[in-house]
C-alpha cells in the first residue's frame, strides 16, 4: 500500500508517492491549473498509474495541501458575505486598531473588509464582559435578522457576537435558524471558529472564514469526483495550518484552517529531515515560483502561534510561525526611478518566465539564475520541461540592462543579488528581530528554487552550515506524510493568578481536553489514542498583550496547573524575551490551549549506500558565472541520485535534484550524511568576502 502527498503551488504540484513495504519514495512534479486545481491532481494520478504502475486505489492514505483559500483573500475573489454581529459593532472591520503597519505613511490606504457595509448586520442582543445576559435574543429578533440575511443574496454568513466566548448561545440560535432557513448558505460561528477575546481580530477571522468556505466547499467537491473517477477508496486528509491533518468535514467548517496549507507541510518536512541529520535547529527557507516562505524550527519543535495574518487581514486560529515574502523564482524584475526592483510582481504559472517560452516577456529571478548557467535549460525538472535560453537573456537585456546602462550579465547578478538581499531581510524577521542569532542554525533551503541562492544567503547571514535536504524540491509534499491528525483549541478566561487554585486550572484545561476528544472522536479517534499538549496565554495585569507559556510535562500533572508555577515560568519567559521581568508586578491568565495529536504511520526515510570506490563522477559540465571578478568558470554538474554516503565534492559545482537545482559556490564543501542529507560547509573566507563585497 501506498501513502500519498499532494501539495498544489502556483506553478506546480507536487507529488511524493510512500511505499510502505519498501519504504520507497517517489516524486514528480505537473504542471498546476490555477483555474481547476483538482485537474493537476487528476494528472498526477494518472502518472502514477501510466508511469510507476501505481493503481489510485492502492493508496491507503491521500493528504492534500491547498492554496485556494490563500489565494481567494489575495486576489479578493472569495465569497459575498453577511456579517451579523452586535448591535454598535457593525464598523469594527473597518475601525480595526490603532496601530499602521507603515507608521509614516500619509497615503496608507488598510485593506477592504470582506464583508461590505451595506451586509453587516447588527443583531439586537448584548452580553457583557463577565458573561451576564444584558439584553437577551428574542425569537422576534432572531426571525427579523434571517429574513435581513435571505434578503441581501449573499453567498455566506459570519456571525459574530459581543463576548460570544463566554456566551456562545446566541450565535448558535442564530446559526441554527439561518442554516434551517437558507440551508444553502455557508454558516460560520465566531465561539466554534476562534472562541477568544479580542474583537476585531475575531471578527476578521470570522468574516475571512465564511468568504473562503464556498471555494473550499467546491474545491473538496471537485477532488470528490477526481478521486472517485480515478478510482481512490482510501482516506483523505487536508493539511492545515497548525502542521497537522483534519478531515474533509473539518476543512469544510474551518475553511480558514488551510490559509498555510502547503507552508505548514514544508516546515514540518524541514523538521522532520533534519531531525533524521541530529539537526535541531534551522531556518528553512522555501523559495516557489511567487513567493518564499521562512520558518524558524528551534529543538527540533514547530512553532505555533495564534496571531498571524494574510493580505492584511489578521487570522486567529492556531498556526505555524511562517514569514512570507514576495521573492519567487517568478518574481518580475524591473527598473523603478533608475533602480532594480524584484518582486513581488510575479509572472506565475501563466505565462510564466520568459524562458517558459508561453508568452510571458517579463525577465524574473528563473530568467536570471538560466542566464548565468544556474539551470540547465534542457534539464529542468529532470528535462521534462525545455527552456528558452534566448528568451531569457533577451528579456533581461532588453527590460534590465540596457534601461540601467548595464551588460547583460551584470543585469542578471543584479536580479539574485536583488533576491538574496529580500530573503535575507525576510529570515531577519523571524530571527534577529525575535532574538535569535542565525549563526547558530543551519540554513535548511527548499522549494524549486531555494538551493539556487542558498549560498548568497547562508555568506550574506554569516552562517556556517546549510543543510539541503533529499527531496527538496517537493519537501511541502512530503511532509504532509511526516505529520499527524491534530487539532487545537482554546478558551478565553481572564482571571488574576493570585485568584486562582490549582484545581481551577486545572478543570479548564481537563474541559479543552474533553471538548477536543469529543470532536475527534466524531471522526472515529479513540480518545486513548491522543497526546495533549497544554499552554497558557499569560500576560502582567495591566498588559496589552500575552506571552504563550507551555505546561511543563514533568511531575506531577497538579502540581504542573500550580499558580506559582506558572507564574515563575511567566517571569522567565518574559526575561528571556525581553530582558527584564517584574516579579511584584501580578499577573493573569488571559487563555488556556490545549492541542490533540493523534500520532498515524508515517513517511520514511531509508539510509543510502555508501559508494564502493572511488569519487563521484559528474553528469556534465557547463560554464556559470559566480560573480564578476571570477568570470565564467567550467564547473561539473553532478546528479544527486548518483551521490552516495561520504561523497565530498569542492565548489564551484551544480548539483542537480529533479525539480531543483543546488549551486555550491567557490570554497565551499559538500559532503552527504547516511540519510542522504547534503551537508554544505561555508568557510569564514567566503562569509567574509561577501558581507565586505
Amino acid at each position: 500500500m501506498f501513502y500519498l502527498g499532494v501539495d498544489t503551488g502556483g506553478t506546480f504540484t507536487d507529488f511524493a508517492l510512500f511505499d510502505t513495504r519498501t519504504r520507497d519514495l517517489t516524486t514528480f512534479k505537473v504542471r498546476s491549473v490555477p483555474s481547476d486545481p483538482a485537474s493537476a491532481v487528476q494528472s498526477g494520478l494518472r502518472r502514477l498509474r501510466e508511469e510507476f504502475a501505481v493503481a489510485p486505489a492502492s493508496v491507503e492514505r491521500l493528504i492534500f495541501g491547498t492554496t485556494v483559500a490563500t489565494n481567494a483573500v489575495l486576489e479578493r475573489k472569495g465569497a459575498t458575505v453577511a456579517l451579523l454581529t452586535t448591535r454598535g459593532m457593525r464598523d469594527v472591520l473597518e475601525i480595526q486598531r490603532q496601530w499602521r503597519r507603515r507608521l509614516f505613511d500619509l497615503y496608507l490606504e488598510k485593506p477592504p473588509p470582506l464583508a461590505e457595509r451595506r451586509h453587516r448586520i447588527e443583531v439586537d442582543e448584548r452580553v457583557l464582559a463577565s458573561g451576564a445576559v444584558l439584553a437577551p435574543l428574542t425569537r422576534e429578533e432572531i426571525e427579523r435578522c434571517v429574513a435581513a440575511v435571505r434578503s441581501l443574496g449573499v453567498d455566506a454568513v459570519g456571525v459574530c457576537l459581543l463576548f460570544s466566548f463566554l456566551r456562545p448561545e446566541h450565535e448558535r440560535a442564530l446559526g441554527i435558524a439561518i442554516k434551517d432557513a437558507l440551508p444553502d448558505l455557508h454558516v460560520t460561528i465566531s465561539s466554534d471558529l476562534s472562541p477568544e477575546f479580542r474583537e476585531y481580530e475575531r471578527t476578521a477571522t470570522t468574516v475571512m472564514n465564511a468568504y473562503t468556505a464556498p471555494k473550499i466547499e467546491a474545491l473538496l467537491r471537485r477532488l470528490g469526483e477526481v478521486l472517485r473517477t480515478e478510482g481512490f477508496r482510501g482516506t483523505f486528509g487536508i493539511m492545515q495550518s497548525n502542521g497537522g491533518v483534519m478531515s474533509l468535514e473539518r476543512a469544510r467548517s474551518h475553511a480558514v484552517n488551510t490559509l498555510l496549507s502547503g507552508p505548514a507541510g514544508g516546515v514540518v518536512g524541514a523538521a522532520a529531515v533534519a531531525g533524521y541529520s541530529n539537526v535541531r535547529n534551522v531556518l528553512g527557507f522555501d523559495v516557489g515560483g511567487t513567493s518564499t516562505d521562512i520558518a524558524l524550527v528551534e529543538n527540533g519543535e514547530v512553532r505555533l502561534g495564534s496571531d498571524g495574518g494574510i493580505g492584511g487581514y489578521p487570522v486567529k486560529v492556531p498556526q505555524v510561525g511562517v514569514h512570507t515574502i514576495g521573492a519567487g523564482g517568478g518574481s518580475i524584475a524591473r527598473p523603478v526611478l533608475g533602480m532594480l526592483k524584484v518582486g513581488p510582481r510575479s509572472a506565475g504559472a501563466n505565462p510564466g518566465p520568459a524562458c517558459y517560452g508561453q508568452g510571458g516577456i517579463e525577465p524574473t529571478a528563473t530568467d536570471a539564475a538560466v542566464a548565468l548557467g544556474y539551470i540547465d535549460p534542457d534539464y529542468f525538472v529532470g528535462g521534462e520541461i525545455r527552456l528558452d535560453l534566448g528568451a531569457a537573456r533577451t528579456a533581461v537585456l532588453e527590460k534590465v540592462a540596457a534601461p540601467l546602462g548595464l551588460d547583460p550579465d551584470e543585469a542578471a547578478l543584479a536580479i539574485l543579488d536583488v533576491q538574496v538581499a529580500t530573503i535575507v531581510a525576510g529570515i531577519r524577521k523571524v530571527s534577529v528581530e525575535a532574538g535569535k542569532d542565525p549563526r547558530e542554525f543551519a540554513l535548511l533551503p527548499f522549494g524549486g528554487a531555494g538551493g539556487i541562492y542558498a549560498g548568497m544567503v547562508a555568506e550574506e547571514l554569516g552562517m556556517r552550515t546549510i543543510l539541503l535536504p533529499r527531496h527538496p524540491s517537493v519537501l511541502s509534499a512530503l511532509g504532509m506524510l511526516l505529520t499527524d491528525i491534530r487539532q487545537d483549541v482554546v478558551l478565553t478566561r481572564i482571571a488574576r493568578l493570585d485568584a486562582l487554585g490549582s484545581r481551577d486550572v486545572g478543570d479548564a484545561f481537563r474541559d479543552l481536553e474533553a471538548r477536543v476528544a469529543a470532536s475527534l472522536a466524531r471522526e472515529g479517534l479513540a480518545p486513548d489514542s491522543l497526546e495533549f499538549s497544554r499552554s497558557c496565554d499569560m500576560r502582567y495585569v495591566g498588559q496589552a498583550y500575552e506571552i504563550n507559556i507551555a505546561l511543563s510535562d514533568a511531575g506531577s500533572e497538579d502540581r504542573a496547573f500550580e499558580p506559582a508555577i506558572l507564574r515563575t515560568a511567566f517571569h522567565a519567559e518574559h526575561k528571556r524575551l525581553y530582558g527584564q521581568c517584574s516579579e511584584r508586578e501580578p499577573v493573569e491568565i488571559v487563555s488556556y490551549r490545549v492541542g490533540a495529536v493523534s500520532v498515524v504511520e508515517k513517511a520514511a526515510l531509508a539510509p543510502i549506500p555508501a559508494r564502493d570506490r572511488g569519487a563521484p563522477q559528474p553528469r556534465a559540465h557547463r560554464s556559470i558565472l559566480l560573480d564578476r571578478r571570477a568570470g565564467w568558470v567550467a564547473c561539473p554538474v553532478f546528479e544527486r541520485t548518483g551521490l552516495a554516503f561520504g561523497d565530498r565534492i569542492s565548489g564551484p559545482a551544480i548539483v542537480d535534484d529533479g525539480g531543483s537545482t543546488f549551486v555550491l559556490r567557490t570554497g565551499h564543501a559538500l559532503s552527504l550524511d547516511r540519510i542522504g542529507n547534503i551537508f554544505v560547509a561555508v568557510p569564514a573566507a567566503a562569509r567574509a568576502r561577501r558581507q565586505t563585497a
